[in-house]
């Protein structure tokens, strides 16, 4: 009779059957005297007494042969009970095999996630250390990833390192893609290398660990290294482990390596290269999207400087405009009390709120140009255009004046008195004119414009004079009264509204974007900037319910800027205080939110673009 695998036959002590003796030594067995069931040697057979209860654990390979079997009887016996704990014994390696399968299966699968979730490159890399280091038993882990060297030669980048053993062993440096080191030869060859003892490879093997054994005071023994697969089957790194342990928890030192460091198991091997193309396909997408986000981020920041360069006395202001939003931002997420004490950004939501605050005022592009750099009420060239029309009219005034000069002295009437009547009068009217010209330049500025300014403005606008040919002109044309009438600021309505179409310009660009689902809010939040809570704002005439929150804490961050900006030419800046007493005017008002703005002075978030 032959059998799968060799048995070993244990008696219960004092059992006695001549035939049973016949029979095992017919089947050659052995028999020994059960002592004690730590003892038994698998596979086995235990042999009982009629009615006799199996030692614990022994069950399933026991068997109580009758006393009057005969031995054929017997014979067939043994025969079925050893094929029953074969396949027994098959059966129970079978289920440990499925379920160390499934366990896998799911660690694999929450790893997946994890690995996926992850956003921070450095997280994500220690998380593939200590996971893999956890499902091996390993002391140490090392991420290798592919890059070029300065004369484009291929190298690995030692980017993370663990051990448990001896604390922190990270340096960062390089190796050649070659077959000097294991893991060059790993990547260089393309598949995975298993090491019992790193001292003493595999022929025609590279040997490892022991430069870092000599820094570190180590002793590496087992070693397993991986290649990292991307999507597209390209090693692009490698992973390697040093030292498996018996027991996970334990601490190694040189003298304990022998007896606790075991070799790393093949069966875990398929598991183990999954992970690290699974590892290397995160890193690969976390790269890419570094690359996007940095791609995107400098195309925010060139129309940023786009808008700048349209308009070079706003320079800085969406930067300091983010800077100062995002702070206040932050203050309240981190506040505990108050109207706000359960609002919390997150970081996807801060990066929204820090786009929509930089292409804020993109939509100044769409302005043009002579109204977005207007500095003085009138456009540029008109003011020396009324200036060329004073002198001329000096001139004419000069001219009238000799001439009268000239006709008083040929008809006798040139006296003295007469003469200084007619340079009295002639002086007057130059004055008047000085006066009048003096006037317009005053009004010129971007300024809150005096009452007897504007009434000389209304007088001198219905002043004409006459042209070489004896036409007359106004002293004012309709556009220049309009322009000089300006109350404050430099535009008029019909200025002012288009450059209030900026916040919708500003909407209808960012609405272009195919935005990623977190970033959807951007064109809104930008839309609502210069809106009031009262719904004097602009361009919509929102009411406070209908303002975005990070709407209400741009508007605060761009009245605060725009009022103490050092850079404006239409306007002189205001001190701190002083910007601050308007805020809490217009909050009292009620146009900004009183309650973030009283986060905005208590947390002191204005000092984020104070002067340094």
């Amino acid at each position: 009779m032959k059998t799968a695998q060799a048995f070993h036959i244990y008696l219960a002590p004092g059992l006695q059957n001549s035939e049973l003796a016949a029979v095992l030594a017919e089947l050659g067995l052995q028999a020994h005297t059960l002592e004690n069931a730590a003892t038994v040697v698998q596979p086995a057979l235990v042999l009982l007494y009629p009615g006799q209860k199996a030692p614990d654990g022994l069950e399933d390979m026991a068997l109580a042969p009758p006393k009057d079997a005969s031995r054929t009887a017997l014979r067939e016996l043994l025969r079925i009970a050893m094929q029953n704990v074969a396949l027994k014994r098959e059966v129970k390696q079978l289920e440990e095999q499925a379920h160390r399968q499934h366990r896998q299966f799911e660690e694999l699968n929450r790893i997946g996630i994890a690995l996926s979730a992850e956003r921070d490159i450095i997280k994500l890399q220690e998380f593939i250390l200590t996971t893999l280091r956890q499902l091996t038993n390993a002391d140490g882990a090392s991420l290798w990833r592919k890059t070029l060297g300065e004369d484009g030669s291929p190298q690995l980048f030692l980017a993370s390192s663990q051990n448990s053993s001896i604390g922190n062993t990270y340096q960062a440096f390089t190796v050649p893609v070659d077959e000097k080191s294991v893991v060059g030869y790993t990547v260089t060859v393309g598949w995975s290398q298993i090491y019992d003892d790193a001292y003493n490879p595999p022929p025609g093997k590279p040997q490892g660990g022991r430069n870092f054994d000599e820094q570190f005071g180590y002793r590496t023994k087992s070693m397993l290294t991986v290649p990292m697969r991307n999507h597209n089957n390209e090693v692009v790194g490698a992973v390697q482990l040093i030292n498996a342990k018996r027991r996970y928890e334990t601490k190694l030192t040189v003298a304990n390596v022998p007896t606790e460091v075991v070799s790393f198991r093949p069966e875990d091997l398929e598991m183990i290269e999954s992970i690290a193309s699974q590892a290397a396909v995160a890193l690969d997408n976390k790269n890419l999207l570094d690359s996007i986000q940095s791609l995107f981020d400098g195309f925010v920041q060139a129309s940023v400087t786009a808008i700048e360069q349209r308009d070079p006395s706003t320079a800085g202001h969406s930067n300091r405009v983010e800077a100062l939003t995002t702070a206040l931002a932050h203050a309240v997420t981190e506040i505990g009390t108050g109207k706000y004490r359960d609002v919390y950004l997150t970081d996807d939501q801060f990066k929204e709120l820090r786009y929509a605050c930089l292409l804020h005022d993109f939509g100044k592009v769409g302005v043009r140009e002579h109204i977005l750099v207007k500095a003085k009420k009138l456009v540029p060239g008109q003011l020396e255009v009324i200036q060329a029309r004073f002198d001329f009219v000096e001139r004419s005034v000069q001219l009238k004046y000799a001439t009268d000069k000239l006709e008083a002295m040929r008809s006798g009437a040139g006296a003295d008195g007469a003469l200084a009547e007619i340079d009295r009068r002639l002086e007057e009217e130059l004055q008047r004119l000085r006066t009048w010209i003096e006037g317009i330049v005053a009004a010129n500025e971007p300024t809150v414009m005096p009452e007897d300014k504007a009434s000389m403005l209304e007088v001198l606008s219905q002043q004409t004079y006459t042209d070489m040919s004896g036409r007359p002109h106004p002293m004012l044309d309709t556009q220049e009264f309009r322009f000089l009438s300006i109350r404050k600021g430099t535009l008029d309505p019909q200025e002012r509204l288009e450059m209030e179409a900026h916040v919708t310009h500003s909407f209808h660009f960012l609405t272009k974007i195919p935005w990623t689902s977190v970033m959807r809010g951007i064109p809104e939040i930008a839309y609502g900037h210069h809106e009031k809570l009262d719904g004097s704002g602009y361009p919509r005439g929102l009411t406070a319910e209908q303002i975005p929150l990070q709407a209400k804490m741009m508007t605060i961050s761009d009245i605060y800027d725009a009022l103490t900006a050092q850079d404006r030419p239409y306007k002189r800046a205001v001190p701190r205080d002083v910007a601050l007493d308007i805020l809490q005017t217009e909050a009292g008002d009620g146009k900004l939110d009183r309650d973030l703005l009283d986060v905005f002075v208590d947390k002191q978030v204005y000092q984020v673009t104070a002067p340094r």
